[in-house]
């Protein structure tokens, strides 16, 4: 298959944008680019052309498309030393502050190990707040998979046993699944973070190794609303192969690796 032309990016970008609402031209080129390739390989397609056609007549290749795309992380604890960092000295400060009831927002989560993984951390530290996680993404499996809260065992390997007897369910197929109690706490919801509005204010917002995939433009835009979705002295909590350049741009400050705090007053 030749290289994506100019062109022919262009063309997908506008079906891809009319088909599912993703909107590629955030993505940056060279990613895209390759990623593109092993998609239409996966479809057969020869060439743009063909794929578009695909795309528009064939759901399966569609929706093959959007699975693909996503980049669906699926590991419980993942990078523990930053849960560490979360149950040490982030959350005892949100703690100390904010309303009656701890929001939480985890944005572009996948299927979902991430947001169930705060759960299980703010129920390991006893806290009596009532607490609400949103999770959100543009995949609609993967959130699929989260309401369901079923997972295979390679992504618990960062789960102390003790948590998986209390948090979790042993399947006859050998499948773990989320304790009911625990999946009650966590709303999955289709949004696009850079397109779809956000009705809350949050304690705290995890976009993990989500915007490094944008171009510089759309970084922008992301860390603006994400920072405009916490409420002051609130944090964002982003991946480990991510940086916030000019976090004062966007109201916050660095704090902690991959932590920033919202500044302002009141």
């Amino acid at each position: 298959m030749e290289t994506i032309r100019s062109e022919d990016l262009a063309l997908l970008r506008h079906v891809v944008r009319r088909l599912t609402g993703i909107d590629l031209s955030y993505y940056k080129e060279n990613q895209l680019r390759r990623r593109l390739h092993f998609i239409m390989l996966r479809a057969g397609a020869r060439d743009v052309a063909e794929y578009v056609r695909l795309l528009e007549t064939r759901p399966e290749v569609l929706e093959d498309f959007k699975n693909r795309f996503a980049i669906n992380v699926s590991e419980f604890f993942r990078n523990p030393e930053r849960f560490e960092d979360l149950r040490q000295r982030v959350l005892p400060e949100i703690l100390s502050g904010g309303g009656p009831v701890l929001r939480i927002w985890s944005a572009g989560c996948s299927v979902g190990s991430e947001a169930y993984s705060i759960a299980i951390l703010l129920e390991e530290m006893g806290v009596k707040k009532p607490y609400r996680i949103w999770a959100t993404d543009i995949d609609d499996d993967a959130l699929e998979q989260g309401r369901r809260g079923v997972y295979v065992e390679q992504y618990l390997g960062n789960v102390p046993p003790e948590c998986l007897a209390r948090y979790f369910e042993r399947l006859d197929d050998g499948r773990f699944q989320i304790a009911p109690f625990l999946k009650k706490r966590v709303v999955f919801e289709h949004h696009d973070l850079l397109q779809d509005p956000v009705r809350e204010v949050f304690d705290l917002v995890v976009c993990r190794n989500v915007v490094i995939y944008f171009e510089d433009r759309a970084k922008e835009v992301a860390f603006r609303r994400l920072s405009e979705a916490l409420r002051v002295g609130g944090y964002l909590w982003i991946g480990s192969t991510e940086r916030i350049a000019n976090p004062g741009n966007f109201g916050l400050r660095y704090v902690l690796p991959f932590f920033y705090r919202k500044e302002g007053k009141g």
